[in-house]
């Protein structure tokens, strides 16, 4: 999904307060689990948060689809396992204490089978008294009318990055029209373009894969606007 923008994802990200969150995910982990030590964060993506994580839990590993995102996080992380990975079927053999799946990642899911399936795997990585957070994408009742247009843009170390967006709703999914403007003194200019489709999956769709994992979740706000973050603790 990131392939054309995987180099430039935490350039355009800049704005995300990572340190704050991996602070909140510290402290939600630990009131449930206070001697966790091993985390695994799904759709991983660049690395970002388990570089900050890290300092808290010792042992640290990330899963993710994205080849792009995955090479980023890999130069981030060289001592830290990092495994290309489907979250509805991965399977690293073993349990952490805490697994994540955090800015919405889950919506990328594309019906409530695939969800059941994506938590059931992320549940069977918990060891007992582990503990499960995962942030849910925008809540459907939540999702603005109609077109809406956003742009993004950001200059660091020789690299100058813009993405523009048209976003809309065609029933349960959400529809991302990225085209994105990257410059660098050497290359010059680079435009390219991705479509990502997010699934606006119901409360009633969240909680339903928690149960058929045996779990059942705490709901609270996501840091991230019109989202839930869904929390649950492996008996």
């Amino acid at each position: 999904m990131f392939e054309h923008s995987a180099r430039v994802y935490d350039l355009l990200y800049s704005f995300k307060d990572y340190e704050a969150e991996a602070l909140d995910l510290t402290t939600l982990v630990r009131e449930r689990n206070p001697g966790a030590a091993s985390l695994l964060d799904v759709a991983c993506g660049t690395g970002k948060h388990l570089e900050l994580l890290r300092a808290t839990f010792p042992d640290v590993a990330g899963v993710d689809l994205d080849d792009g995102l995955l090479a980023v996080a890999h130069e981030r992380l060289p001592d830290v396992p990092l495994t290309r990975g489907d979250m509805r079927t991965f399977d690293l053999g073993r349990t952490f204490d805490a697994v994540t799946c955090l800015f919405s990642s889950v919506g990328y899911l594309r019906d409530d089978e695939e969800l059941a399936a994506a938590i059931g795997r992320m549940a069977a990585h918990l060891s007992p008294g582990g503990v499960l957070v995962v942030d849910g994408w925008i809540r459907p009742d939540a999702w603005w009318p109609g077109t809406n247009v956003q742009g993004l843009a950001e200059t660091s170390d020789g690299v100058a990055a813009a993405r523009v967006a048209r976003t809309w709703r065609d029933g349960d999914r959400t529809i991302l029209d990225m085209r994105y403007l990257i410059a660098t003194a050497e290359d010059g200019f680079e435009q390219q373009q991705e479509v990502h489709e997010l699934t606006l999956f119901s409360d009633e769709a969240y909680r339903a894969a928690f149960e058929a994992a045996s779990l059942t979740p705490d709901v609270i706000a996501s840091p991230m606007r019109d989202r839930d973050r869904y929390i649950a603790v492996a008996s």
